[in-house]
């Protein structure tokens, strides 16, 4: 039974609903807000489950499982024959509804980051034939070591589409705070260290009115942000970020920073009373030299190997020219940068313009203590053996259908 459809669902915008009606299969209920699948959509479910599950079964050594989708039930799988079976009882995939849930056990985070991306790879050669149809955007936005988001692009009116940003020289796509950990081209790579001089730069208080002041380009600045981390059990401590003026700092990825050193601390915008006790009366001319020693640093990645910035001389009214990375300021570095469209491609350098995404699925990789999980672990004639480490992760089958039917219809390819 496949109903011949000639006009679109009313009072729907996802394409991938309409498309899927569209070819007969599926409709929409307005008033319950649910996917319906009639034959065609259920017999295409049925196919990206069973290429999901043999991929993973063949490529990672996911076992497919049937535990109605209890957690707890699967990892009672792991436990009961982890001591005879090993490798083959650490990983699980179970089919529930319109889901995939993943569950994996590793010996160590290497081990786990490792399993992470061979599952993200075999999901993708699963679910598409064109290397670029699925991208990966890797999340800084949780408590997880690394989260890792599998999507297509799709348009605005796709239900629940993320806001995010895609390439268009090597089609890589981006959420704000998914990761950038490759270095810029540090910023004046091919000047001779200016010495570090004082200049008065009265008024500039903002990176705008610095530029105007001074004729320099923003991109030779540097954008310092104040903190307070409210440490468990601890004194307060004042936290100073760091990132070229032209970009911004994403909240969450300094969050997980935080939260990666400081377990169960917390941070805020430092307030005007604490910056006065650790700097003095220097509101918008603070600056990496000469910072107490009471005060944490971090910096992001685009100032690593930058030489001759203009950053705050930490006194009212002046900054300081010449300042270069090594010798006058080498704080710990990390992955900090908000993704916008004015940052160039982290993977190729290209131009970033807005785009909407569909997430097919999710994988996060953690240590299970950290998560107030207990250990996987069995005891045998050779000793005691622990898997610490977890892999968690979910496929959207629905979200899968969508976005073929969707491609589809545009003439996209697609397995």
């Amino acid at each position: 039974f496949v109903p011949d459809v000639q006009n679109p669902p009313a009072k729907v915008k996802d394409p991938g609903v309409v498309a899927l009606a569209l070819a007969g299969a599926g409709a929409y209920n307005a008033k319950g807000g649910e996917l319906l699948l009639l034959p065609a959509g259920v017999r295409e479910t049925e196919r990206f489950a069973k290429r999901v599950l043999d991929a993973l079964l063949e490529e990672c050594g996911y076992q497919p499982v049937d535990c109605a989708g209890a957690a707890e039930a699967v990892r009672s799988l792991a436990e009961r024959y982890v001591r005879e079976y090993r490798e083959d009882a650490l990983f699980w995939a179970e089919r529930c509804a319109r889901e995939v849930g993943l569950h994996a056990w590793c010996a160590s985070r290497e081990d786990g980051l490792d399993v992470l991306w061979r599952t993200a790879e075999a999901l993708r050669s699963a679910l598409c034939e064109e290397p670029g149809g699925i991208c990966f955007t890797t999340n800084r936005t949780t408590k997880k070591d690394e989260v890792v988001l599998g999507a297509v692009r799709t348009d605005k009116d796709a239900e629940g589409a993320l806001p995010g940003y895609r390439c268009g020289g090597c089609g890589s796509c981006f959420l704000p705070d998914s990761a950038c950990d490759a270095p810029a081209q540090a910023v004046n790579a091919d000047e001779p260290q200016a010495p570090l001089t004082d200049v008065h730069t009265p008024g500039t208080h903002t990176i705008s009115l610095l530029c105007d002041f001074l004729g320099i380009p923003v991109e030779t600045t540097l954008k310092a942000m104040l903190y307070t981390m409210e440490l468990p059990g601890g004194e307060p401590k004042l936290l100073f970020a760091m990132i070229r003026g032209d970009r911004d700092i994403s909240i969450p990825k300094l969050s997980a920073w935080v939260e990666a050193h400081w377990p169960g601390a917390s941070f805020r915008r430092a307030e005007s009373a604490e910056i006065v006790a650790a700097f003095g009366e220097v509101a918008g001319f603070c600056g990496p030299v000469g910072v107490p020693e009471s005060v944490q640093m971090v910096a992001d990645y685009s100032l690593k190997d930058g030489k001759n910035f203009v950053v705050g001389g930490n006194r009212p009214d002046y900054h300081k020219t010449g300042c270069c990375w090594g010798r006058d300021f080498a704080p710990p570095l990390a992955d900090l940068a908000l993704v916008t469209e004015a940052l160039p491609c982290p993977v190729c350098g290209g131009v970033l313009e807005e785009a909407h995404l569909r997430e097919l699925f999710r994988l996060e990789a953690y240590g299970a203590a950290a998560a107030g999980e207990a250990v996987l672990a069995c005891r045998d004639r050779d000793g005691a053996h622990e898997w610490p480490y977890r892999v968690r992760g979910t496929v959207s089958l629905a979200s899968v259908l969508l976005a073929a039917f969707e491609a589809k219809s545009k003439g996209e390819g697609t397995k």
